[in-house]
């Protein structure tokens, strides 16, 4: 089932179609893109992969575009408020953000300030608007950082930087030749992606 709700940032909403019990709480993935905005992130990874999320029980995933693309401080509060509306709606318990190129600084600002977000992953972020990435294992946040070594628009030493400022847990994937996109790598990048996410959406209630 998708919904589409909308307040300030439009979201689409994926709700899980596997009903079986499970011994995690509810928890969501939220996807945002680059600074052009949309909901299809690199390569159209966003689509797929909110779509494979669904048959995993008690995980809702959602494509977020921005109301003011490439500003971050309202592009970060567009996110805040969306983590907000879905735990009013669905009483989320946590949260793995996603941020392609721009994206990657909304996401590092956001899991540093919201207190559900469990990690991060970025692909071919950017480094400005990213200071707050050293708070994050401060807060027991892990950090996936993804980079296509080829990519012409942001080099993949953006990525290499923020893996030195973050804390553990974290971990640094670097495809060789690939573009700013990821597209020669789109499959492998996407199950990364998927492997990360259900790591710690799915970790059992202590």
């Amino acid at each position: 089932m998708m919904n589409t709700i909308e307040r300030h940032a439009n979201i689409r909403v994926y709700i899980s179609k596997n009903v079986q019990q499970c011994n995690y709480p509810c928890g969501t993935l939220i996807m945002v893109a680059g600074g052009g905005g949309g909901y299809t992130g690199p390569a159209a990874i966003y689509p797929d992969l909110a779509k494979e999320m669904q048959e995993y029980p008690n995980i809702i995933s959602v494509q977020m575009d921005y109301r003011y693309p490439s500003d971050l401080e309202p592009c970060v509060q567009d996110l805040i408020e969306t983590i907000d509306i879905l735990v009013s709606r669905y009483q989320i318990e946590r949260v793995v953000l996603i941020g392609w190129s721009f994206g990657g600084a909304v996401v590092i600002s956001a899991g540093a300030q919201h207190r559900l977000v469990r990690a991060i992953a970025t692909v071919a972020s950017q480094t400005a608007g990213t200071n707050s990435v050293s708070k994050l294992a401060q807060k027991g946040k892990a950090c996936l950082f993804i980079h296509g070594k080829g990519d012409q628009c942001l080099p993949f030493r953006c990525s290499e930087q923020l893996y030195r400022l973050a804390g553990e847990p974290k971990e640094l994937v670097l495809y060789d030749g690939d573009n700013h996109g990821v597209t020669n790598h789109r499959d492998e990048v996407k199950d990364k992606l998927k492997q990360f996410v259900l790591q710690y959406l799915c970790l059992p209630t202590k």
